[in-house]
């Protein structure tokens, strides 16, 4: 091709682009995105050009989204524009797309930028100026009118059939190549919903078919009409296609005359089927009047004029009613309108309105004139308006913003990893010339249209960047954003766009643009700034609407007292007359990371915090008020058993509560501000009352004073002073006082070890003569006789843990005043059958008594302390949440302390260090036993079997299910430290030699030569037997006590050694660790150690305690390098868990969790 030929055809091109508004080809988002596209050099390379005959063909590659440009090619018949223009692309949406766009607006940008070629892009107006471009526009339009000319198929009526009941139709539309879709329907059985709240519903959808052998399937149970068999079988010889609706089944495309007569024949019959749009539950649609379809001229805002689809009678169907082929006529689907009908007209004449040609305002009369010279083309076409030209002059333009939101992927030119989602407000940026909308281009000349005339605008460009330059600073526009960052695909905005970087000046890093663009939300303080800028503000349909921000008009707080030792706190505001809980929105500041307890730096006095309400209302509220009414309650703020409801608070809560209530002016503040100042002027000491024999230490009277307390406020609690403190004479002594004062109601009952039993009746009778007890025990037959004579005259009841489970039913029968549970730690483990039966006791209140509150974890707390004050702790799986799991996973000091503040006052506990300064001395001494020979090849044998064991176990099951195999391989190495004999395997036989028990025989004679009195503990009974056999060997005398010595036979061995009549008491550590007063000892032996310290300390107790005159020795028989070593370690950490929570927060001596993986390598490691 020569040059002058290329420059020809170039010139053709672009003549014919400019004579023609080929924008209109393409949808809005496309063209904008597309303009953009050209603007920022998208278009890579040179343009190629060339002509095929009438054809002329541009082709370029347009940078995309992805690595490789997308090739793009415009194919236009200069003769007939509108017919033949065509668009392909490699890109997805392969046609029509924003790579046309831009391939075009390139390539007009060269021309206008060649020689001989106008600089500007004319206007449609401009190129109407020589009569040559008003004849090739004319010629356009008489092939157009030619081609309307020519006779169209006529639409057929079919006959009329009969329909059968229950038949349905399910109506869709299917697009084809031609810009009319196609009617596509399934027929299918339906039968109505026996269901009655489905009403008049339709269910089991059963599609028609044809069978292989023609016939149409499933068929009524009586046979096809013939009528109805042959409209099917005709509607249903058509092409098949897929619906996106139902993949299930082929919908027929009702595209052949003979198919649209059989479908109308079925519709218009005196039993019509059922239609549907898709499926049975998608619309149901009743048949519609007919139609007609009818051209009708429309003017877009530049005065060009269109014909469009319209119908007769005007405005018959909604704006989003779609128009359908069905065979060789139309019908329409009007889903708001819920119908579907025959629209007479020809599709061929739909497909040539929807590619008519623009028609311009210059030859608007022409084209009038030209229709009416035939008169059946005036029949079917409206005459177009004449439009006139009006050129408007020194107009003062208005700066616009329409807002709107936009949102999309928002990735980046420089190396960031992963693009964001963000979702933006946006101003979209316009000048108002006298009601004309002109956007920001470079032309200096606009066109709009009104009222019949259209408008070429002299735009005064000065004026218009000076508007510009006046707009309040922050904002950044897209295209300023489009160099640092890839723009969204989703934000289809124009590059004049202003968007709203967060922090008022755009971010110097391109990573941080998702984060810093104002959402719709965040722009209202623009807008007002704008607005006072003189800037005239519209809104899109999607952008919210302004919030209203209020205030509180009211606070109100009540404070009411409740059951059992608690009060209840509600809180409410007042917000444009209605009521708001507030309790709620305060659980719910208490969740977030963000909300700040304490005041920030530089934070304002007036600071505060809104809340969303909803229906664009929002709630402001004084940071320093919401924090003054949640620090006092902080702790029991987060219990959500019933997140609506009021906050539950214990009466000892109520010092923190008053000064509040009384600043607040709350309701019912007078009772618990009484309740705090005698919390603050707790007595020390109360009088005694009569018939109690014996004296109190002071730290007693305080003990009896504060049981007193929790009497008044209706609640329960612990008493969990150390052993050997006298909690039980503290016990006997509240209940002589509650009887004097006639706070009892019913009996005491307390229940108690077995080993125990003896002793509270010892002690009653020694400090509460008058009390009248009775004890149960013996067989059924002795118990059920109790229960019907003694009992209904008793005072003071006791029983056992044992004979609880027992005797439950029995038992609650009787409304007892008060229950005591000794031991407590009995029943740490709340589902046990034990905790069931203590919650089963029907008693008005309940006090524990243990030493040791906390052994394992802390929910053996909760157990006994939810036992005796329900709820003071929330549920099981609240506290689990709030307490176990940041303490005793993630060592968390600040949950930690406010556990301690918030079972401080129902929990009172003083240790032996702390209250008995006359205490003799305690000497604890670690020796350490070193294995070797054939015990120590079998602990290393042994150790590497079984951590293989526990591997694989945890492997398989994970670390908290594997704890049943890791006791056990644990417990069979501390068996090889305390005696090879005590672990039964073969292997083990052969092991003759204990090195532990040889320690024991050398320690032993000398001690009992001092004249020292000796406790020897051990978790093994058998190995308490392999001690005694070593005893008498050595002549050395003892006694012993086991899980199977009976009661009466327990307490004489007792007395036995407490009298002095022999040197050494063998005791298992479960069945003596607690209840026994041994005050005789003066020197306790651990012959193993046991995981819990507190059981240890227990046991020591048995000696250390309140009557014992001399220094207690306390011998740690450990193996070294070994298991027990390790547990020694494990047991400092959990005494610190303890200390941690039952003695005030105390300074935990590590930050790290209780227990891990780690501990568990460490556990089996190999001897050191």
């Amino acid at each position: 091709m020569s040059d002058r030929t290329h420059v020809n055809n170039a010139m053709a091109l672009f003549i014919a682009f400019q004579q023609y508004n080929w924008q209109h080809f393409f949808d809005s988002n496309s063209l904008q995105r597309g303009k953009r596209y050209a603007r920022e050099g998208r278009v890579l390379g040179e343009i190629s050009l060339y002509r095929d005959e009438e054809w002329l063909i541009l082709s370029g590659a347009v940078e995309g989204t992805e690595r490789r440009p997308y090739q793009t090619e415009i194919t236009l018949n200069v003769l007939d524009m509108g017919e033949e223009f065509i668009t392909e692309c490699s890109c997805p949406v392969s046609m029509k797309c924003k790579h046309a766009v831009a391939l075009i607006q390139t390539f007009l940008n060269q021309m206008s930028n060649t020689p001989n070629t106008s600089v500007e892009t004319p206007s449609p107006s401009d190129a109407m100026e020589t009569s040559s471009d008003q004849a090739w526009l004319k010629q356009r339009w008489e092939n157009w009118i030619k081609e309307l000319s020519q006779p169209t198929a006529p639409v057929g009526n079919g006959h009329r059939v009969e329909a059968m009941y229950r038949l349905a139709l399910f109506l869709d539309s299917h697009k084809r190549a031609s810009q009319t879709p196609v009617l596509s329907v399934l027929p299918v059985w339906l039968r109505p919903s026996k269901q009655k709240s489905r009403g008049t519903g339709w269910v089991s959808p059963r599609a028609i078919e044809i069978s292989s052998s023609g016939t149409l399937l499933p068929a009524p149970e009586a046979g096809w009409l013939s009528e109805q068999e042959e409209c099917l079988d005709q509607l249903m010889h058509g092409e098949h296609v897929v619906s996106w609706s139902s993949t299930q089944h082929k919908w027929v495309l009702v595209s052949h005359a003979f198919q649209a007569r059989a479908l109308w024949a079925l519709i218009e019959s005196e039993t019509p089927p059922l239609l549907f749009h898709r499926k049975q539950t998608g619309k149901k649609l009743d048949v519609g009047d007919v139609c007609q379809l009818a051209p009708r001229w429309q003017t877009d805002s530049e005065g060009m004029q269109r014909l469009q689809p319209a119908t007769v009678p005007e405005d018959f169907l909604s704006s989003e009613a779609m128009i359908i082929r069905v065979g060789r006529g139309l019908c329409y689907l009007d889903l708001e309108h819920e119908q579907f009908g025959r629209m007479d007209g020809a599709p061929e004449l739909l497909d040539r309105l929807q590619r008519s040609p623009p028609l311009p305002p210059e030859i608007s009369e022409w084209l009038g004139e030209r229709l009416h010279q035939t008169s059946a083309l005036a029949e079917q076409l409206p005459t177009p308006m004449r439009i006139e030209e009006q050129t408007l002059k020194d107009i003062t333009p208005q700066l616009k913003v329409t807002m709107c939101v936009a949102e999309g992927q928002l990735g980046f030119r420089h190396g960031a990893p992963l693009p964001r989602w963000v979702q933006v407000g946006a101003a979209v940026v316009s000048f108002n010339y006298d009601g004309i909308e002109v956007p920001p281009e470079e032309s200096h000349q606009a066109t709009g249209y009104r009222q019949g005339k259209r408008l070429t605008i002299q735009r005064d460009t000065e004026m218009e960047r000076s508007l510009v330059r006046d707009l309040p600073s922050g904002m950044v526009t897209l295209e300023h954003l489009s160099q640092e960052a890839t723009v969204p695909e989703h934000l289809e905005l124009p590059p004049w766009t202003l968007l709203l970087p967060l922090e008022g000046t755009p971010p110097s890093s391109a990573i941080e643009w998702s984060t810093h663009l104002a959402g719709p939300d965040e722009w209202w303080e623009m807008i007002e700034a704008l607005r006072q800028a003189g800037c005239l503000i519209a809104f899109s349909d999607e952008f919210p609407e302004a919030p209203t921000f209020l205030e509180p008009e009211a606070w109100r707080g009540e404070l009411e007292s409740a059951s059992n030792g608690w009060f209840d706190l509600a809180l409410d505001i007042e917000v444009e007359g209605e009521r708001l809980n507030l309790l709620p929105i305060l659980r719910q500041l208490l969740k977030r990371a963000d909300f700040p307890l304490a005041p920030t730096d530089n934070e304002a006095s007036d600071a505060s915090w809104t809340l969303e309400l909803g229906e664009r209302r929002y709630l402001t509220l004084p940071l320093a008020r919401l924090r003054a009414l949640m620090m006092p309650i902080l702790d029991w703020l987060g219990d959500e058993s019933d997140p609506e409801s009021g906050v539950r608070l214990p009466l000892t809560a109520a010092e923190a509560v008053a000064p509040l209530a009384e600043h607040e002016r709350w309701s019912g503040r007078e009772e618990v501000t009484a309740l705090a100042q005698r919390l603050r002027e707790l007595p020390t000491r109360i009088p005694m009352p009569p018939g109690f024999k014996g004296e109190l230490r002071d730290y007693q009277a305080h003990g009896v004073a504060w049981l007193r307390f929790l009497s008044e406020l209706g609640t329960g609690g612990i008493l969990a002073d150390d052993m050997g403190l006298g909690k039980t004479v503290q016990i006997l002594a509240h209940v002589l006082n509650e009887r004097a004062r006639g706070g009892l109601e019913g009996p005491t009952l307390v229940i108690a070890p077995t080993s125990l039993v003896g002793n509270w009746c010892t002690e009653a009778a020694r400090f509460a003569p008058s009390l009248k007890v009775v004890a149960l025990q013996g067989g059924k037959a002795q118990r059920e006789r109790q229960f019907e004579e003694a009992l209904p005259h008793a005072d003071l009841v006791i029983t056992t843990y044992a004979l609880l489970i027992r005797d439950v039913k029995r038992l609650g029968e009787t409304a007892f005043g008060l229950l005591v549970l000794d031991e407590a730690q009995a029943i740490k483990n709340a589902a046990s059958q034990t905790a069931h039966a203590v919650r089963a006791i029907d008693a008005k209140r309940a006090l524990a008594m243990t030493g040791t509150p906390l052994e394992n974890h802390l929910g053996e707390l909760w157990a006994q302390l939810d036992a005796v004050a329900p709820g003071a702790l929330g549920n099981q799986r609240w506290f689990g949440q709030h307490f176990r799991t940041p303490i005793e996973k993630e060592s968390d000091k600040a949950v930690s302390e406010q556990l301690s503040r918030r079972i401080a006052p129902l929990m009172l506990r003083r240790t032996k260090q702390q209250v008995l300064a006359e205490l003799p001395e305690i000497t604890e001494t670690r020796r350490e036993v070193t294995l070797g020979g054939a015990q120590r090849e079998l602990y290393e044998s042994l150790r590497l079997a079984q951590h293989q064991r526990v591997q694989q176990a945890v492997a398989e099951r994970g670390l908290a299910a594997s704890g049943i195999v890791m006791l056990d391989a644990l417990l069979k190495l501390r068996q090889v430290c305390c005696d090879p004999r005590l672990v039964k395997l073969d292997s083990a036989k052969k092991v003759k030699h204990s090195a532990k028990l040889e320690q024991l025989r050398e320690l032993l004679p000398p001690l009992v030569a001092e004249g020292r009195r000796i406790l020897i503990f051990s978790q093994f009974t058998e190995m308490l037997g392999l001690i005694s056999k070593m005893l008498e060997k050595a002549d050395i005398p003892f006694t012993q006590l086991t899980g199977d010595t009976p009661g009466k036979t327990r307490t004489q061995r007792v007395a036995f050694f407490q009298k002095g009549e022999i040197p050494v008491f063998l005791i298992s550590l479960k069945a003596g660790g607690t209840g026994l007063n041994l005050t005789a000892a003066d020197t306790v032996i651990h012959y193993d150690p046991w995981w819990n310290p507190a059981v240890e300390a227990q046991a020591t107790g048995r000696a250390h305690r309140m009557g014992q005159q001399n220094p207690v020795f306390v011998y740690k028989l450990m193996c070294a390098g070994t298991v027990e070593e390790r547990i020694h370690e494990l047991q400092e950490r959990k005494a610190d868990l303890a200390a941690s929570i039952l003695e005030g927060g105390a300074e935990r001596q590590s930050d790290g969790p209780l227990f891990d993986e780690e501990d568990l390598a460490l556990l089996f490691a190999p001897v050191s």
